[in-house]
């Protein structure tokens, strides 16, 4: 893929919903061979249903808007859920209908753990803060660490209260897609709204700033990230930083998750 590309509901093309029952829209954002992460939104109708199922790669759930119902949770905005290779979750919509993210790997996962299992993460049991590392205005939520037995995927949130927030330049490890869920964020002279996804080729050096809204993002990489700074003087272990910030998160269990086939 491109270094950085961008994507927009506009541009995305509608693709045959999971397992639906009711109104359901599907707009795959970033697919096909070129992407190595894969983003499709869900827009629900109220009480509609999908079954989303992982096949060779673990797949990462984000409530962006709305709130469904999941094996008895109810997940309202920023909630997620991992559905790992093998395994199915089955959501309906409130309501007001919900819009929902899909990341995923594009490529079958080779990381050798076995998945099947389905964790979910109501936004009342997300690590969540405010105050990132002790600065006011500057938010971070974490929703999977990488550090599972079963999965391996990476999926936070950061959000800048204030404008013109500087990200400064800076790379990571592993290719990795932005969501703009709120807010702007400006790239050079451009700048884009809610619904902008930001896909990134590992090791691409790149830093924006917080729209004039202010700006929340989700984050997702198919594997635990390092971070290096634009002068490749700082390397951290992004899962060791994030945890110590904000610990892991706790998962509830359903029952008894569906299983693929």
């Amino acid at each position: 893929m491109a270094r950085v590309s961008i994507a927009t509901r506009e541009k995305a093309a509608a693709v045959i919903p999971p397992q639906a029952q009711g109104e359901v829209v599907s707009l795959a954002l970033l697919a096909g061979p070129k992407q190595p992460i894969h983003l499709t939104q869900h827009d629900l109708g109220a009480h509609s249903r999908i079954t989303l199922t992982a096949g060779q790669a673990d797949l990462a759930l984000f409530v962006w808007k709305g709130t469904v119902t999941a094996e008895g949770f109810e997940l309202a905005e920023k909630s997620s859920a991992i559905i790992e290779r093998g395994a199915a979750l089955s959501l309906r919509a409130g309501g007001n209908g919900a819009s929902v993210l899909v990341f995923s790997q594009g490529e079958p996962a080779q990381d050798g753990k076995c998945g099947g299992k389905v964790h979910i993460l109501p936004g009342e049991r997300v690590p969540r803060t405010a105050s990132l590392g002790g600065n006011e205005g500057v938010g971070g939520a974490l929703h999977a660490d990488a550090a599972c037995p079963t999965c391996s995927v990476w999926l936070h949130e950061n959000s800048y209260a204030m404008a013109g927030k500087e990200t400064p330049v800076h790379s990571h490890s592993e290719d990795e897609v932005i969501f703009v869920h709120s807010g702007s964020v400006r790239l050079g002279n451009r700048i884009y709204g809610p619904g902008t996804a930001l896909a990134v080729a590992a090791d691409t050096k790149y830093g924006f700033f917080s729209g004039p809204d202010g700006l929340g993002f989700v984050n997702f990489r198919a594997r635990s990230p390092t971070y290096t700074s634009g002068d490749g003087r700082t390397v951290m272990d992004e899962a060791e930083l994030w945890r110590g910030l904000l610990g892991q998160p706790e998962y509830a269990e359903p029952a008894a998750p569906r299983t693929q086939g």
